[in-house]
């Protein structure tokens, strides 16, 4: 809405809190987003998980208006009294239901889990949209390094197949895609940042394009780059002297860490998973190959079980395993022979940008809208 807008929705009518049923002021300055605020200061949060602020309030408007527009019944707070819950939007399209949440602050993950089992037992699928970080929406669009928090990591969504973050910026009023999310290292990434207007949104969501073949390029640069810093900067950095367990195994195997071989280190998708860095767990994973003597064909769900507990910190054991296997797939395809040192494997640069591409190919939707 436009300040004439909600000028004249001031003047001409009255509001009520949802929760205590007070009067509201529309308070519209020239500093602070438009928001309600009670005319007397009242604690009414007994039914509300947060107080709000003016950031959320306007976006949770914007977003019940965007839900209207593309044909939802939507319904503002509105109270679920079977699992004692008010998502900040209940929105129901085609029979199904949904309950939006839109989160501008950091919430333990405990809580998250929690509201969204009980909207599970009431048939209500949960979204959660989070406001866009100031240090995501300043930065210019396109394919860059970004930080993500654990905590922003929780919301990474892979339904499409390919690593995806939905955020909401109400100030532009615009939907910022954080897609083609490649892990390098604990939080940081290498995605493509795209903005879609409140606008040209739909619902179901619009996904993203499919990579060209100059974007795989750069996501591949920007990787090489990245890990040659990372490794040089483990060097210099020296922090954990001879106790720094990564710089002791790269000495028994003979090898310079800035001449680390590329398929160590490689990206693996949904690796942030593994709070380890990439370098570290997977030559500590070829290290223990050749120390049990390991075959591909013999490597089992147990087996690599046993490896995360002795050497990975993991936030989910399932889907660390997955992520271990898939690298196991890496190996398998470039023909890594256990037996061989490490350092004298031979395989090409060319043989891993093929592997790269093929997997970022088959990750990618094509959508022509963003």
């Amino acid at each position: 809405m436009t300040k004439e807008q909600l000028v004249y929705l001031r003047n001409t009518s009255q509001f009520k809190c949802p929760q205590c049923d007070s009067p509201l002021r529309l308070k519209i300055g020239k500093i602070v987003i438009p928001h309600f605020a009670h005319i007397v200061l009242t604690d009414c949060l007994s039914s509300f998980s947060e107080r709000e602020s003016p950031t959320h309030l306007i976006g949770k408007q914007q977003l019940a208006e965007f839900f209207t527009r593309v044909g939802c019944i939507v319904s503002v707070e509105a109270y679920l009294p079977k699992i004692s819950q008010r998502p900040d939007l209940l929105v129901k399209k085609n029979k199904r239901s949904f309950a939006i949440e839109f989160q501008c602050s950091v919430i333990p993950i405990v809580d998250i889990e929690k509201r969204n089992l009980g909207y599970s037992k009431v048939n209500t699928r949960s979204i959660w949209m989070l406001r866009t970080p100031l240090n995501i929406y300043k930065d210019s669009k396109g394919i860059t390094y970004i930080k993500l928090s654990r905590f922003m990591q929780y919301f990474i969504t892979n339904e499409t197949t390919t690593a995806t973050l939905i955020t909401y910026n109400p100030s532009t009023s615009e939907f910022i895609y954080i897609s083609h999310l490649m892990h390098l290292n604990d939080t940081a990434f290498v995605a493509k940042i795209s903005a879609l207007s409140i606008e040209q949104q739909t619902f179901p969501f619009a996904q993203v394009k499919t990579l060209t073949t100059a974007e795989r390029a750069e996501y591949w640069n920007m990787f090489k780059y990245k890990r040659s810093r990372s490794l040089h900067n483990r060097i210099m950095s020296g922090k954990f002297g001879a106790m720094d367990k990564f710089l002791k195994n790269c000495y028994e195997q003979r090898i310079v860490p800035e001449d680390m071989p590329l398929f160590v280190g490689f990206p693996i998708k949904g690796s942030e998973v593994i709070q380890n860095n990439l370098i570290e767990w997977q030559l500590a994973l070829l290290i223990s190959f050749k120390e049990k003597h390991m075959d591909f064909n013999c490597i089992t769900n147990e087996w690599i079980e046993s490896f995360i507990i002795l050497h990975c910190k993991v936030a989910d054991t399932d889907k660390a395993k997955t992520v271990i296997s898939h690298y196991c797939r890496l190996l398998q395809f470039i023909n890594y022979k256990i037996d061989v040192p490490i350092s004298q494997q031979q395989i090409s640069e060319s043989i891993l940008i093929n592997y790269f591409n093929g997997e970022k190919l088959q990750i990618d939707v094509i959508v022509e809208r963003i």
